[in-house]
């Protein structure tokens, strides 16, 4: 079985995990492309050292800065985009997690009017775009995150100071049943679009399974750390013996029931 390991060891952010599957081997051009068309942006992707490791850095270029956008206007955008079928039902999955997670945190009930702040502009709409259509492009049977480095401290948002990880991204983090961690850094390591994408593609994975090595990646995030800033991936084949399964089991005491009884209730 072929499986994409994600190892957020110094968080994930969009521009991170698109770098990271591209230097894993999907289609640079390609997915370039196809972002440019969809999006009005640019992507410049180039080779950077971070603390000694290279890495893929996606840089995503806005022209101008366009203002707050709706749940319902991005929806618009991503169908208007005429994505292939997989690479537009991952995106606009992605979203929607993003718009329940803003609105379980603000109380709101319509998502339709959900207004995004920064992860409603251009440049998240290309990094979502582009990372659904780059994973799906690496054929992997399955998708898995070791822990999630979200960092630690506060940061400084449209709604003024919060705490990390942030409100929205930590309801990601539950919906997506994500495991992560605090670190020493005083950043936000993850990023609510980070977030919202391992969500979509990936389950939660404690640590690397047996198996063998079919290639590695590293995508590189912003920040200057003790460490790399970097998001590291592995490309995978496992041992089928390590394959996780999910087994559900409905029990029940029969007592003085007859045949006909049970093959009713099967």
């Amino acid at each position: 079985m072929k499986a994409l390991i994600f190892n957020p060891f110094s968080g994930a952010a969009g521009d991170m995990i698109l770098g990271c599957a591209l230097d894993l081997g999907a289609d640079r051009n390609a997915i370039k492309e196809m972002i440019e068309i969809s999006v009005p942006v640019s992507v410049d992707v180039k080779e950077v050292l971070k603390k000694g490791i290279r890495a893929l850095d996606v840089r995503i270029k806005v022209p101008d800065k366009e203002p707050a956008r709706t749940y319902s206007e991005l929806v618009d955008i991503i169908k208007g985009a005429k994505l292939p079928t997989k690479v537009e039902e991952s995106a606009l999955d992605i979203f929607l997690k993003m718009a329940e997670a803003e609105a379980t945190v603000h109380g709101q009930h319509d998502l339709e009017n959900i207004h995004f702040h920064e992860v409603g502009q251009n440049d998240a709409l290309a990094d979502v775009i582009g990372s659904s259509a780059a994973i799906h492009a690496l054929n992997c049977d399955s998708v898995y995150c070791m822990p999630i480095n979200v960092g630690s401290g506060t940061i400084e948002c449209a709604h003024g100071t919060l705490p990390v990880p942030a409100p929205a991204t930590l309801e990601l983090l539950k919906r997506g049943k994500l495991c992560f961690r605090g670190g020493a850094e005083n950043k936000e390591l993850l990023t609510p679009t980070g977030a919202a994408i391992l969500a979509h593609f990936a389950r939660s994975m404690e640590t690397f399974p047996q198996g063998r090595a079919i290639s590695t990646g590293y995508g590189a995030g912003d920040f200057e750390l003790a460490g790399p800033n970097v998001l590291q991936g592995v490309l995978c084949e496992l041992d089928s013996c390590l394959i996780s399964d999910i087994i559900e089991v409905l029990e029940t005491n029969v007592y003085d029931v007859s045949g006909e009884v049970l093959g009713n209730l099967f």
